[in-house]
């Protein structure tokens, strides 16, 4: 069997200068690039992705099953990365309508976490910003780029082994607070955090 290379972190994918070509390249930090020939410095930092918690009128939680890796096959909530230009909660709004073909309303900020996304031999450093968002009555959602089905569960239906990545488990757990306290106070979304504002067009 062969053995599987592990993961490098995105500094230590590069062995010489990117500018100039000599090497090899030193690392002052670990997430540090810099080249002493030509003073080439680079500072590699996380990247960001977004993602949301939608509700719907019946209590329930839009998932997503993921159809590639990495995580294939376990479930997630609507997101990806944000694009160079856009604001979080436009890609998180981009993102549900990507994958399941839904307009989330009502966004909230839910909270962010760290992580490490291994793609192709490197794991990258990222930090997931989470929201809250709804749709509406009659609101069809639908498998699309990337996803293998969509799932409408109520939070008593996850289990959380099925649950993608440490982020979404984290999100996940948040969420449930959120829900136990708007349940004890009587409170609207709302009232539980600051409702993010459309992109500007």
């Amino acid at each position: 069997m062969a053995e599987t290379t592990p993961p490098v972190t995105p500094s230590q994918a590069f062995r010489f200068c990117p500018r100039c070509g000599r090497g090899p390249a030193e690392r002052p930090e670990a997430h540090v690039l810099s080249c002493p020939a030509c003073g080439f410095h680079f500072h590699f930092n996380p990247v960001v992705a977004a993602g949301v918690l939608v509700e719907d009128g019946h209590g329930r939680v839009l998932f997503v099953r993921r159809a590639k890796e990495p995580a294939r096959g376990l479930l997630a909530f609507p997101g990806g990365f944000v694009d160079f230009g856009e604001a979080a909660e436009g890609a998180a709004r981009r993102e549900a309508r990507e994958e399941t073909g839904i307009d989330v309303e009502g966004l909230l900020f839910l909270g962010s976490w760290s992580n490490l996304y291994e793609w192709r031999g490197i794991a990258y450093p990222v930090v997931d910003l989470y929201f809250t968002g709804r749709v509406g009555d009659g609101t069809i959602a639908s498998a699309r780029h990337e996803v293998e089905e969509v799932v409408w569960l109520r939070p008593e239906e996850v289990d959380p082994a099925e649950l993608a990545f440490p982020t979404t488990r984290s999100a996940f757990a948040r969420y449930l607070e959120l829900r136990e306290t708007r349940a004890r106070t009587g409170d609207r979304p709302e009232a539980q955090g600051r409702e993010a504002a459309s992109p500007a067009r």
